[in-house]
């Protein structure tokens, strides 16, 4: 048995730092009842397009985990799905760069214990991007020539917030055109698993082969509550054999359970959270 947590939108910053409280009780849980390994699906910086000393701070961070970890790019790391009108921050190449020089490459595969697991960069899908090409290239050979593997993906963003239909370019989920693509893919090669975050919500529902788990944060709520899923906080850990695997939702009793949607309603994004340091200095 394989035993995989997957942690997301964690938010690190030394000096926004509202949500390093949350972080260090995960970090002891991960300590007391160490996994094989952790996934992190984004988001690991509060605003690393305009704070590039976040991503040291977050590697920092990461490198407290008891065991080995890798982690894919979001939106508040290496920006979103261009034109990002909201926050003005559309993903670039050099972002792409920093984000892999300090934190990890933005697309990989690990292989362990009989399954294959692949980490995407979600907003470079749609992108048009010069690198968005060789990350399909990427994914299309990885699946293919998985062998026996079972098949996982994680993606920061889910593939599509209510059905797999839904129409538009909203940069809650992916674009329909890549969303399309991409579970065109998972049929073909029947992935087991696509395991996301970015929404700050839990949720769980299949498509075909495939089940599709919205991972929460740990860093704090938000979304509108028309969204579908739990609006709570947390991390998954999934026991993985070579006949299937199963999710578990885990709420850490010492989370605090930060509320920020009534200062997104007012700033537009957590990004413009004024400086608090580390311990509250």
């Amino acid at each position: 048995m394989l035993d995989i947590v997957q942690v997301s939108d964690i938010h690190l910053s030394p000096t926004h730092a509202w949500f390093q409280d949350n972080w260090d009780v995960f970090v002891d849980e991960m300590q007391a009842d160490p996994p094989d390994f952790v996934f992190v699906t984004g988001d690991v910086c509060v605003n690393g397009p305009d704070r590039d000393w976040e991503f040291a701070y977050a590697r920092e961070q990461l490198d407290r985990l008891p065991v080995r970890w890798r982690a894919i790019p979001g939106n508040h790391d290496a920006g979103d799905t261009p034109p990002d009108e909201r926050n003005n921050h559309p993903l670039t190449e050099p972002l792409r760069a920093t984000f892999h020089r300090h934190i990890d490459a933005d697309w990989w595969a690990e292989d362990l214990a009989g399954w294959r697991f692949v980490g995407l960069n979600a907003q470079l899908i749609d992108s048009g991007l010069p690198s968005e090409p060789a990350q399909w290239a990427f994914l299309e050979q990885t699946l293919a020539d998985a062998g026996d593997r079972r098949l996982a993906l994680w993606v920061h963003k889910p593939l599509f917030v209510r059905e797999p239909t839904d129409r538009g370019r909203h940069l809650t989920a992916l674009f329909p055109e890549g969303r399309t693509r991409l579970l065109s893919l998972c049929e073909r090669h029947g992935v087991a698993l696509v395991g996301s975050g970015h929404l700050h919500r839990y949720r769980r529902l299949r498509v075909g082969p495939t089940r599709l788990i919205w991972a929460p944060a740990t860093a704090f709520l938000m979304g509108g509550r028309k969204l579908p899923g739990a609006a709570r906080l947390g991390y998954m850990r999934y026991r993985f054999t070579r006949s299937g695997f199963t999710a578990s939702f885990v709420e850490p009793p010492l989370f605090l359970n930060l509320d920020v949607r009534n200062w997104n309603k007012f700033r537009g994004s957590t990004i413009h959270l004024p400086e608090r340091g580390l311990r509250g200095g």
